[in-house]
């Protein structure tokens, strides 16, 4: 019969070995055979309780079963285990070839969800090994972020692009992080834009944050938990607006704390975007985005600052409330740290209070004229000192921001930066899967000597089938 399974066939079967024991791969071949003559797997029995001659003796005994007619068909689950569907020698025939073929496009169970009640799905298959080969670190982040908010998004690729530790090279992918420190002059943006109001918002609205930034040492800038930025070496990755704020008030020499992250790739545009796919290995969905938007102040020189912070005073707004207010600037004024930081006493803008200069009772006039020229310290000249010491400060600060270095080459819009904040897990998250080597960014993908359930399992129905030779 063409159906029948000959002697060839078994003789095939046992005489490969898959397992270092055969022992343990007769068994094997014993309890598939038995689930497919009967439904399910043989219960109470193991290994160790046969021999090699008595498990090939079982093995023919249920061929010979099925050879005559004893066993005529079998009931095996699918993997929703529901719809039962009934399997006969000649139908496991035609699944084994349909399966080799891919021409099995019908919504039926894959060959090892039908043989083992199991399902792969979960699983990274060769689909997805296939579309993260068009992953390219080097492209940039931009490019980067299109592929993982597309063929990218495919949960099946999402898993495989956290399997770094399964793509049988652990370390290739890993990261070094470790908490660091920079400093404002030496740390290069990666993005084209900085933004004026979220660089001098705080440190010119808030007094108290303004003494702590200029009072030397580590500074951490922001919110705790959120208050160091992520560079990879002098490329500051995320951060860039707490690293302009520092650097509007303490200038070039301001020193910022820091999480470095050590990767293989050095250049900006990879380094963007391996953080990229990181934060994409910990979330589901789309990659998160920036916003964009505002007075951009990289590239400009100092004059240009100084007019854009003098519009930003100017229009009662901030990020923190109203920036340089008279409050504010009367608080720089009378402390002495502060004073001496903006240089406003060397400006002979705000020295020691003068006395008032006795004007001749009979030259009224003339003591009018002195008003008005400074010489007394009345509220008029009060009032043009704050006046002129906002604008020392102004330039101050204008003078730092135009020494911020210039984008590193490879650096994407800001809508394109990575926002660590919003990964699974936070900035936290992220740069543990890259500490770890599970950031799955380079080839190979998967283990090259791997081979899956399904390849192994259709291996030996092959050979059961009589589809194959050994």
């Amino acid at each position: 019969m063409a159906n029948q399974f000959t002697r060839k066939d078994r003789s095939q079967l046992l005489g490969e070995s898959i397992y270092a024991n055969k022992r343990e791969e007769l068994f094997d071949v014993y309890s598939d055979t038995y689930k497919s003559a009967h439904g399910m797997r043989p219960r109470g029995v193991y290994p160790e309780d046969y021999t090699e001659e008595e498990l090939e003796a079982m093995i023919e005994q249920l061929y010979a079963d099925m050879e005559s007619g004893s066993v005529h068909e079998s009931k095996i689950s699918n993997r929703a285990g529901a719809n039962k569907l009934r399997v006969t020698r000649s139908k496991l025939r035609n699944m084994i070839a349909e399966e080799m073929s891919g021409r099995n496009s019908r919504a039926i169970p894959t060959l090892s969800s039908v043989l083992f009640e199991g399902g792969d799905a979960a699983k990274p298959d060769a689909a997805a090994a296939g579309s993260l080969e068009k992953l390219s670190v080097k492209s940039g982040p931009s490019e980067v972020v299109k592929f993982l908010n597309g063929p990218g998004a495919d949960p099946r690729v999402r898993a495989l692009l956290a399997a770094g530790q399964q793509d049988g090279d652990e370390k290739d992918e890993a990261a070094i992080i470790t908490e660091s420190k920079g400093t404002c002059g030496e740390l290069v943006p990666t993005q084209v834009e900085i933004e004026l109001t979220k660089s001098i918002g705080y440190p010119l609205a808030k007094f108290k944050m303004l003494k702590k930034m200029i009072s030397g040492g580590v500074q951490r800038v922001g919110p705790p938990g959120n208050d160091m930025i992520v560079k990879s070496g002098n490329l500051i990755v995320d951060g860039h607006h707490r690293w302009s704020s520092l650097f509007s008030v303490a200038g070039p020499t301001g020193q910022i704390a820091a999480i470095d992250v050590a990767l293989p790739e050095t250049d900006a545009a990879s380094v963007l975007a391996i953080v990229q796919t990181a934060i994409a290995a910990t979330i589901t969905g789309k990659v998160p985005k920036a916003k964009a938007g505002g007075m951009n102040i990289l590239s400009k020189g100092k004059d240009a600052i100084a007019a854009m912070i003098t519009q930003a005073y100017e229009s009662g707004e901030g990020e923190a409330g109203p920036i340089l207010t008279d409050d504010f600037v009367s608080s720089c004024m009378s402390d002495s740290a502060v004073n001496k930081h903006f240089g406003l006493q060397d400006a002979n803008i705000v020295g020691p209070r003068r006395e008032e200069p006795e004007a001749k009772k009979e030259s009224r006039y003339r003591g009018s004229l002195l008003e008005k020229r400074g010489k007394f310290s009345g509220k008029y000249a009060e009032k043009d000192k704050i006046a002129a010491a906002r604008r020392h400060i102004i330039n101050f600060v204008a003078d730092n921001l135009s020494q911020m270095n210039q984008p590193a080459a490879g650096s994407p819009p800001r809508v394109d930066m990575p926002q660590l904040d919003k990964a699974g897990g936070g900035v936290k998250g992220a740069l543990e899967k890259l500490g770890a080597g599970d950031v799955n960014y380079k080839a190979p993908f998967v283990e090259a000597r791997r081979r899956s359930d399904d390849q192994i399992v259709l291996e030996r129905w092959q050979k059961l089938a009589g589809l194959i030779k050994c």
